[in-house]
């Protein structure tokens, strides 16, 4: 398997002089490009039946790309293009490497899908397992919470993409303690400033229980601070 997907890219060596040392850069060719184009085009579209499917979007997407036989066909005939004319592979063959190389991709961190439906963040660190835990944690009844996926670097600089993380993250156990290390008074009175509230303390004891009111009570950011960056 690996030497046929080898086949679909090529190594590029590059010499650093300075530091005497060599990196090797795998530069996939033009089908396989146009191939992953279209596989990631296909996740966000059914990554948007997110709010019907909820933590269960992750399973639809997989057997979905499973089961599409156009896409199957377009990785069968790149990799049948790319094969050495001794190889010859069985179609449940080539069908276990579609299949191996769609679980790899699931189980990747791919930033093509940040920005869909306001969960993936815009500075695309986390990947959409990540996003879909705290989706399911906000879906979820039972005391096993993890307020570690509360991470300020995944928030995105888009306030209403913001707004809408935060939102989820207010639902999650201990989130007063978790946005309280979390954020500095600088950026708690951003957020309160951003609801529109005139607030003379600046101690996060006060602050940040105003907030997470507002977000559970799903009060909207002002116009003004829908024009600008988050924490700006």
């Amino acid at each position: 398997m690996h030497t046929l997907l080898e086949a679909l890219c090529t190594e590029k060596v590059e010499y650093v002089t300075e530091t005497k040392s060599q990196t090797t850069n795998i530069i996939p060719g033009p089908e396989f490009i146009r191939f992953m184009y279209y596989l990631e085009s296909l996740v966000i579209e059914m990554f948007k039946k997110s709010n019907e499917l909820g933590p269960n979007i992750l399973r639809y997407v997989t057997n979905s790309l499973l089961s599409n036989s156009p896409l199957n066909q377009m990785f069968v005939t790149i990799l049948k293009s790319s094969m050495d004319n001794n190889v010859e592979l069985e179609n449940d063959e080539l069908g276990f490497i579609y299949e191996r190389c769609i679980l790899i991709y699931m189980r990747s961190h791919q930033k093509t899908w940040r920005e869909v439906n306001n969960y993936i963040p815009e500075k695309g660190t986390a990947s959409l397992r990540e996003n879909l835990k705290t989706m399911r944690s906000s879906y979820s009844t039972t005391e096993n919470k993890k307020p570690s996926l509360m991470k300020k670097g995944n928030l995105p600089s888009n306030p209403i993409h913001a707004l809408e993380q935060l939102r989820l993250w207010v639902q999650l156990e201990e989130a007063k303690d978790s946005f309280t290390k979390m954020f500095l008074v600088s950026e708690l009175l951003w957020l309160i400033w951003a609801f529109g509230i005139s607030m003379p303390y600046k101690k996060k004891q006060k602050l940040v229980p105003i907030i997470i009111s507002n977000l559970k009570n799903r009060t909207p950011f002002t116009d003004e601070a829908l024009k600008k960056k988050l924490f700006l």
